[in-house]
Parts: C-alpha cells; structure tokens; sequence
C-alpha cells in the first residue's frame, strides 16, 4: 500500500476529518498547512491532508460537491466532469448493473449508480480509494461498489451470468513514457483498446471513453457510432457507443454534443450536408464549437445557420445574419484588414477598443505572444475580439465584438 492510499483511508475517519478541518482553517500556504498538521499526524498524513485540499479547491470547476469528495492529482485531471457523466449516464439502462472498468475517482460510476447498481473497477489503490470514498461521501447506502482490480482480469462471463448488461470503458490516455501529452494510440491506451474485444463479446451494450486526439481511423474502423462531446466550449472526449447504447445516434458519420451550464444537451447528427460555400467577409463571424469542428460537422452547421466558410481550410464561418445556435458563438464584426501588427494597433486605437481576446485559425502566430503587442486602448471600456484568420494563405484580420 502507498503511503498516499493509507493516508486517503485514515482521512475519511473522524480523525482525518479533523486533520481537513484544521488545514482549511489555516492560511493556504503549504509548507505552514504541512508543518501545523506535523504536530498531529505523520508526514504523509500531513502531505496528503494538505493536497487533498488544494485538489478539491480544482475540483470545483467539474464537480459542484468537490469540497466532500476525495482525490490523486492524476485522478482529478483525468475524470470526467458531472456535466458529461451525467449525461452519458442518461444512456444507460434504468435499474440493470453497470460495470464501470477503469473507474478513477469515480466521476462517471457516481452517475451511472444514481440509475442502478455499479461494480466500479480500478487497478489503482489509490483512484479505487477515492471511488469507493466519494460513493460513500456523497451516495451513503447506494449499490456503488469499488473493487481494486486489474479490467481486463475480470471474469466478463461470470459478470454478465450476474445481470451485468452494460458496461464503460475509459482506459488511461497517458503516453507510456510518462509525458503530458495525450495517446493518440488505440494500444497505449491502459489497458489497451484491444481489450474492448473481450469486453463487448461478453457484453455488447459499451461505452467507451477516448481522448478527442485520438487517430480518425481508430474511430472509423471501431464499428462503433462515435460522439465528440464538449463541456463548456472544450473538446472533452471521443466516446465510442456500441448496442441498445448506440440507438439514439446515426449509423454513419459522427455526431457532435455540445454541453453548456443552464441549458439541455444539443446534438448535431450527420446529414449529408453539401460543402458550405466560401465567402469574403460578411457582417457577423461564426465560430463553431471545438466538438462541431472535431466530428467534422461544420457542413452541418453551415446548412444549419446559412453562413460560408471564410477559407475552405479555416473553420471559420460568416454570414449577413447574426446565427443563434448552440452549437457555435457568434460575434459582430467591427471591420477586417490584412494582419499587420502596427496597422491593427492603430486602428484598434482610433476606435477606441481595448483587445479583449485574441484568436487564431491557421498559420503559425501564437496569440499568447500577440497578447503582450496588440493591446487597442487598454483604457478604454469598450472592447474587441481580435481574430486572425488566415484567408488564401494569408493573415487577416478581424475585429469583433465580444
């Protein structure tokens, strides 16, 4: 055991809680957290209390009871927000039991067990811990059950022989050399995707959990129907749909679901649509959500709003109409030039805009870089939306409202 799994357990007693409550009430510094908890537990108690609560204070953008749950640095960044689990969740069967493979923290198994019972299941100590603390923390007496296990050891035959009828499958997307960067390989995944085989010969209703990165042949040879699903704006995931899961989604193309706080899922399905024309520059800009892009459902969108690509390899849209969708934002254009730096400038000045963003389709400028140069008026209130496109190979330059 880890000292970070035996910390974990001793946290969610009386004691442990104590230890919580007394780190929060100190200043957020680390080092005196750490050395003020030293006085009553051992080190690693003391290290694990005081990341636990910085964890959570991160949590809170994905999960709305974060300040109860429990975490790992590489479980937090790695689950999956309330917003899509819950949504994934809706797919599921009513009442039958769920096999959660790869479970983490338990993000998605916490939703899946509001539907029906839930054998959540980790190879990870530590991620398993966390499932099992946060089912108790936050569903006392529900049929969530965590197992520290390796998948793709399970006894899938057995399982279903138990009324298993559906089962997700989220394997690690870390690169095996330990990097930041995503896999875009189906067998660096952990355990590999090969596995899903096994799985879907035992049980046919899946879902399976991917990094939106992953390679677009992977996807199209699945056999599965495939959803790009962003939360917020942001291209969350690829999740792949098999069986009884899979019929609320067409059989060939990839669809797109956008998810945004106060409002219901909106799905954009395949529809043969032509490819939209290409057009100058018109009085609004349209920017189609990062899962509209991905899914490659940007004809879609453009049938949809009746707006034209500004460049056949840029995936930005315009139209004479200002477009009300979910499905991409729309912004008033100001006026358009070619890029040149000192011009913009100049002109952001004269109008009187101060640069509250600066966006960037194609070529190789780096906003954030730009960021530090194309200010406007940075007294002044009113503001613009700096895009730079990049139009037959060359930057241009539209000023919109926010």
């Amino acid at each position: 055991m880890t000292d970070r799994a035996d910390a974990l357990i001793l946290l969610r007693t009386d004691e442990g809680r104590g230890l919580l409550e007394m780190a929060e009430s100190l200043p957020p510094d680390r080092l005196t957290r750490i050395t003020a908890l030293r006085r009553r537990a051992l080190a690693h108690v003391a290290a694990t209390a005081v990341e636990l609560l910085e964890l959570r204070r991160r949590a809170a953008a994905k999960f709305p009871y974060a300040d109860r749950m429990f975490f790992t640095p590489s479980g937090l960044e790695m689950s999956t927000g309330e917003r899509i689990a819950r949504f994934r969740a809706a797919r599921f069967p009513e009442g039958a039991p769920v096999l959660d493979a790869c479970c983490g923290i338990g993000g998605d198994a916490l939703c899946l067990a509001g539907r029906g019972p839930v054998l959540a299941v980790d190879r990870d100590l530590e991620a398993a811990l966390c499932a099992q603390s946060n089912a108790r923390a936050l569903q006392p007496g529900s049929a969530l059950h965590a197992l520290c296990a390796d998948a793709t050891a399970l006894d899938l035959t057995r399982l279903k022989a138990a009324g298993v009828s559906a089962a997700l499958f989220d394997p690690a997307r870390r690169s095996p050399a330990g990097g930041r960067s995503r896999s875009r390989s189906a067998e660096e995944c952990a355990p590999p995707l090969s596995w899903l085989r096994a799985l879907r010969s035992a049980i046919a209703d899946v879902a399976v959990k991917l990094s939106p990165m992953i390679d677009d042949a992977l996807l199209n040879r699945s056999g599965a129907r495939v959803e790009l699903i962003s939360d917020q704006g942001e291209c969350k995931e690829a999740a792949l749909w098999y069986g009884g899961l899979a019929a609320e989604l067409p059989l060939d193309g990839w669809s797109a679901t956008v998810l945004r706080a106060g409002h219901p899922p909106a799905t954009l399905v395949p529809a043969g649509a032509p490819r939209p024309p290409v057009s100058a520059v018109e009085a609004w800009l349209v920017e189609p959500d990062a899962a509209v892009i991905r899914a490659h459902r940007i004809p879609e969108l453009a049938a949809q709003t009746g707006a034209a690509l500004l460049d056949p390899a840029i995936a930005y849209l315009t139209s004479d109409t200002e477009t009300h969708t979910p499905f991409a934002r729309c912004y008033r254009v100001i006026e358009s030039m070619p890029f040149n730096l000192k011009h913009v400038q100049s002109r952001l000045r004269s109008l009187g805009r101060r640069v509250y963003a600066i966006k960037r389709r194609g070529g190789s400028i780096d906003p954030n870089e730009l960021a530090h140069r194309l200010t406007g008026d940075p007294d002044s209130d009113e503001r613009a939306i700096v895009v730079i496109a990049y139009v037959n190979e060359r930057p241009l330059a539209i000023l919109c409202e926010p």
